[in-house]
């Protein structure tokens, strides 16, 4: 039981498990995409805006920028401590937007525009468009950030994709097919390697180990090749696979996402002592 490999491709994570219960793995991608920390904007002060959005309009769209948060896990108070705060120490911090256009027909308002307080906190994907505004118009807002979690608003989610995914395996017996040349016609739509396989070895059985989305293949099992191939999903392995939204790296996430599914185990292991359950 455990993991049999990691790969890691610029903000995509997969993670093959074995024997590893399904029941630890799902607690595991919901935690990745409801717990682990990040920052977002939470608060935004409009101080002067005469384009055509609406303040709330503007401000949804600043709160749905991700910023990097891969020192501010480390530098600000958790989201539970500062719902609760008066005197906010830690909490929050500060970044401010203000762009006029007062000549051209047009001017485009990057997430880069924006001037953050801490530098450790920074839009992750500088070109993402705010808002167009036009000649004579202007906006000018302050933004508060803070911790929060994906399971408060999907903002502070970490990843954009969280995915938990069987493997298949394909057993094959291409003498039993009354027409094996629209199977393997129909086999190489999805993969022409496999195809390949087939139509050479006639009858086995192969693991998927790297596969795309399986629907096509289950597609010629049902029609072109009904009797002929079975499409299974191994049971004792998983492969668990997410994509960073670029504010906190996938290593990162994945630390996180383990410390806290421990300390929820620990947890429960503590209140089963208490009630004196063995």
């Amino acid at each position: 039981m455990g993991v049999q490999s990691i790969s890691l491709d610029g903000e995509t994570a997969e993670i093959r498990f074995f024997n590893v219960p399904t029941e630890l793995l799902s607690a595991l991608r919901r935690i990745i995409i409801e717990e682990v920390p990040t920052m977002a904007v939470d608060n935004v002060l409009v101080l002067e805006n005469n384009s055509i959005l609406h303040d709330e309009v503007l401000a949804h769209r600043l709160a749905m920028i991700p910023f990097y948060s891969e020192k501010a896990v480390e530098k600000y108070s958790s989201p539970e401590k500062c719902i609760e705060c008066t005197q906010c120490e830690g909490c929050y911090t500060r970044a401010f937007l203000e762009v006029s256009n007062e000549d051209s027909d047009r001017r485009v308002v990057y997430a880069k525009d924006i001037r953050p307080e801490d530098p450790d906190v920074y839009p992750v994907i500088p070109d993402i468009p705010i808002i167009v505004l036009g000649k004579g118009q202007k906006i000018s807002v302050e933004l508060e950030l803070r911790l929060g979690r994906g399971k408060e608003h999907i903002k502070w989610s970490p990843v954009s994709i969280s995915v938990l995914l069987s493997v298949p395996l394909v057993e094959f017996d291409i003498s039993a097919c009354q027409n094996p040349e629209d199977c393997l016609k129909c086999v190489s739509s999805f993969s022409e390697e496999l195809s390949r396989i087939i139509s050479k070895k006639k009858k086995g059985e192969l693991k998927l180990e790297k596969f795309s989305n399986t629907s096509v293949l289950r597609f010629c099992e049902d029609r072109p090749c009904k009797g002929c191939i079975k499409v299974n999903y191994l049971e004792n392995e998983r492969i668990l696979r997410f994509e960073s939204t670029g504010s906190l790296s996938p290593k990162t996430i994945i630390d996180l996402s383990l410390k806290t599914l421990r300390e929820k185990l620990e947890r429960v292991d503590r209140m089963m002592d208490e009630i004196g359950v063995s």
